[in-house]
């Protein structure tokens, strides 16, 4: 039974049913004793409102897109989730796409979600920079909150990682570690993120008070370019003391390449990944990483849609809200001595 069965039960009118339904009795001056008699009703015949329709009547469908580069990665996973328990207790839903990390795919998921009945909007670009995607956001009818990777150029809202300032701390610590030849494995060379992380280390590195040197490799986030690009850089001559990784993916390419090498971490590489994951503290020896505020900046991003949509869906003004990186200083890295080398 709906409502409409359910008025015409009762003999009252669609919209008293729907209202007291509703919670709007008192606001239509609908008797208790009618609101009373209403409500046992439906709950013995097992009638409720239907959300959408009460979201649409408002002018809004109660839901919003979430577009990742990656769910399989373990930051991002944790990001949705972050996301979606926190809109949850607004009772907004969130319609989550994966872009695989795929500028094409991205434009195509971004398209649909703009064509649909969604009241805003949190997007982790891919990164990659793309004047058609500017101008798809530039012209969005909805409120878009940009987070991690940044889109420049862009007058958005964004939350992420102070990822310069996280490179640089990373850097830091193994150069005061001892370290005067780092390795570092990248992501991708297009990512926004990436590069911001980059220009950190290399800024600690040319910074550094005596002579430091630096090795890059890196050309893609996936797992088997990771192990590609893993071996490449342990097979240096001479091969980096100590390993900077800035993605989840190139740690697990460290560590796998590392075990088939037999090369000892950390009696013989140091080793300090991007991003905290759930195993880092277990593996021996416990991985040092450089975390990142995961439910705060969740938190944020989630606040500012919440007030776009509380002010009718306008989109807030274009500010960047940048997070410190956390250090987690773990026995990965060890202090290297070149008298013991």
């Amino acid at each position: 039974m709906n409502i409409s069965q359910l008025a015409e039960h009762l003999g009252l009118a669609v919209s008293t049913v729907s209202r007291v339904l509703s919670g709007n009795a008192e606001k239509y001056r609908i008797s208790n004793q009618t609101a009373d008699r209403i409500r046992e009703a439906a709950v013995l015949h097992q009638v409720v409102p239907d959300p959408l329709g009460t979201s649409l009547r408002k002018g809004k469908s109660g839901m919003i897109g979430l577009l990742v580069p990656d769910i399989t990665n373990p930051f991002f996973a944790h990001l949705a989730r972050a996301i979606e328990l926190h809109l949850r207790k607004s009772r907004i839903a969130v319609q989550l796409c994966d872009s695989a990390e795929d500028p094409e795919t991205e434009m195509e998921l971004l398209e649909n979600l703009l064509q649909r009945r969604l009241d805003g909007m949190i997007l982790a670009p891919v990164g990659v920079e793309s004047e058609s995607l500017a101008r798809c956001l530039e012209g969005s009818p909805m409120p878009i909150i940009l987070m991690d990777r940044i889109v420049s150029g862009v007058a958005l809202p964004s939350v992420s990682l102070d990822h310069f300032a996280a490179g640089k701390l990373a850097a830091t610590t193994l150069l005061q570690s001892g370290h005067s030849h780092l390795g570092c494995l990248r992501g991708s060379p297009q990512s926004s993120a990436d590069q911001g992380r980059l220009a950190g280390v290399e800024e600690a590195v040319r910074e550094w008070k005596s002579p430091a040197h630096l090795t890059v490799k890196g050309s893609g986030y996936s797992l088997e370019k990771s192990l590609s690009e893993a071996q490449a850089l342990l097979s240096c001559n001479p091969r980096p003391t100590a390993i900077l990784t800035l993605t989840g993916q190139g740690t697990l390419g460290i560590l796998n390449r590392a075990n088939d090498l037999q090369i000892r971490i950390p009696e013989e590489l140091s080793l300090l990944a991007f991003d905290e994951q759930p195993w880092s503290r277990l593996v021996s020896p416990p991985l040092a990483t450089i975390s990142q505020p995961i439910e705060k900046m969740a938190t944020r991003a989630t606040e500012l849609l919440i007030e776009a949509l509380e002010k009718g869906k306008k989109q807030p003004p274009p500010q960047q809200i940048l997070y410190d990186a956390e250090l987690q200083l773990r026995k990965s890295v060890a202090h290297f001595s070149a008298d013991a080398d």
